[in-house]
């Protein structure tokens, strides 16, 4: 629900603004989530990873300025920069002082619309992302996770962002340009700002800049079901590294809180069941938990857990025990516990501009709408203790443990 305080608009050119301005904050933030995700790159070898290659290259050069002229003009406001790849969307991002946000998204609207994208720049990006796809090797709990995404979610949205070798050799000047001017469409497109911003003067100062841009972009359709299973990466690794994956519900349903408590209670924090009872009881790990990430269309819950490769068959097994005990519920004090450390997150992620201008464009993709920390923290306090376990023996009983899918790097299958 909109307050005077957070509003969101759907401009002339059909992007989406949401503002959020926060009282006493001199900073403000933005965040543009373009349409031009991971999931939208052309598979394989045909060119998979561009989207990741775009994202960088898109702020090496604008509107006639060079890559350091752009790089000095955001240093002269003060203001930092930032591009990414997601599954959806590329993520831009700029902070600065509120009274120069206007100059810094004036930057960001040139580099969207009027990217140099040259040869020499893209030789330079392609190299970087090269580098980073030979070195997963180099860091076998992150490449446990991309290889768990792989396995546990549908094609295409079970994509890292690497790439393939192929893929970003095939990229060339002519290709990206194109793929950029036909993907990065205003419908689809999400702005989030919040600071030191009112929100009528954000949504006027966005439409001028949007003026005259159009078109949109279709959303990347699921092509494969998720592969699933138990699958071993050999890797010459001094620890055991164990991903599991299991279902997780859309930001949008109506248990998504629900989920949020459980899996904080299960292995979300340093006084977690899986943590106190693998590692801090049995010493059988050096690093165990679960997270979960909630996505608009369909979430995963990841369970990890680093071992030494003797120790990790019996990690595995203390694991999926306290999964089938957690079955059985939660009590009481784990149900508040986990109510506090969750509105917690949300009071210090309020405090940060750029976090709050993450989360209402994310928001307002996912779920239509935007909520401020009071309507967010609500949410949490609407559930209960009998409504949580209800949640768990429905939904995370013996049919989802059994559709789990796992993940092993090590040099040896283990369990």
């Amino acid at each position: 629900m909109a307050t005077d305080l957070l509003r969101w608009y759907t401009l002339t050119s059909g992007a989406r603004l949401v503002v959020e301005r926060m009282p006493g904050t001199r900073s403000c933030a933005a965040v543009w989530m373009l349409p031009v995700g991971t999931a939208s790159d052309p598979e394989g070898d045909a060119g998979e990873g561009e989207a990741t290659v775009l994202s960088e290259l898109i702020l090496r050069g604008a509107a006639g300025k060079s890559s350091r002229d752009i790089s000095d003009a955001f240093d002269a406001l003060g203001a930092q920069r930032h591009g990414a790849a997601a599954v959806h969307h590329t993520m831009l991002s700029t902070l600065c002082m509120g009274e120069r946000i206007e100059e810094a998204m004036r930057l960001l609207s040139l580099v969207v619309r009027q990217p140099h994208l040259d040869a020499d720049a893209l030789e330079s990006v392609r190299a970087i992302a090269l580098q980073a796809l030979n070195g997963l090797e180099d860091e076998p709990q992150h490449l446990a996770g991309v290889r768990l995404r792989e396995f546990a979610m549908p094609a295409p949205f079970n994509r890292s962002g690497y790439g393939t070798v192929a893929g970003l050799q095939s990229l060339t000047q002519d290709r990206i340009r194109a793929s950029w001017s036909r993907r990065a469409r205003p419908v689809g497109t999400v702005i989030g700002m919040a600071g030191d911003i009112e929100p009528e003067r954000a949504r006027d100062m966005v439409e001028r800049l949007l003026e005259g841009w159009s078109g949109s972009t279709e959303d990347p359709v699921e092509t494969r079901p998720a592969l699933r299973g138990s699958h071993l990466v050999q890797l010459d690794t001094q620890q055991t590294h164990l991903a599991i994956g299991f279902d997780a519900p859309p930001d949008r349903d109506a248990d998504a809180h629900a989920h949020r408590v459980a899996i904080r209670i299960l292995g979300g924090a340093s006084s977690s069941r899986l943590f106190t009872e693998v590692r801090e009881k049995r010493g059988l790990c050096y690093s165990v938990g679960a997270s979960s990430a909630l996505g608009r269309d369909r979430g995963l819950v990841q369970v990890y857990a680093g071992s030494t490769h003797e120790r990790a068959p019996r990690t595995l097994e203390c694991i999926m025990h306290e999964l089938e005990r957690f079955e059985q519920g939660i009590t009481a004090d784990e149900f508040r516990d986990a109510l506090v450390g969750a509105k917690a997150g949300l009071i210090m992620s309020g405090e940060s501009s750029s976090a709050r201008a993450a989360t209402i464009a994310s928001q307002l993709w996912r779920l239509g709408e935007a909520m401020d920390l009071a309507q967010s923290a609500a949410e949490f306090d609407r559930l209960t203790l009998a409504g949580v376990n209800e949640y768990i023996a429905r939904d995370m009983g013996a049919a989802w443990r059994a559709g789990r899918t796992q993940v092993t790097v090590a040099p040896r299958l283990v369990g």
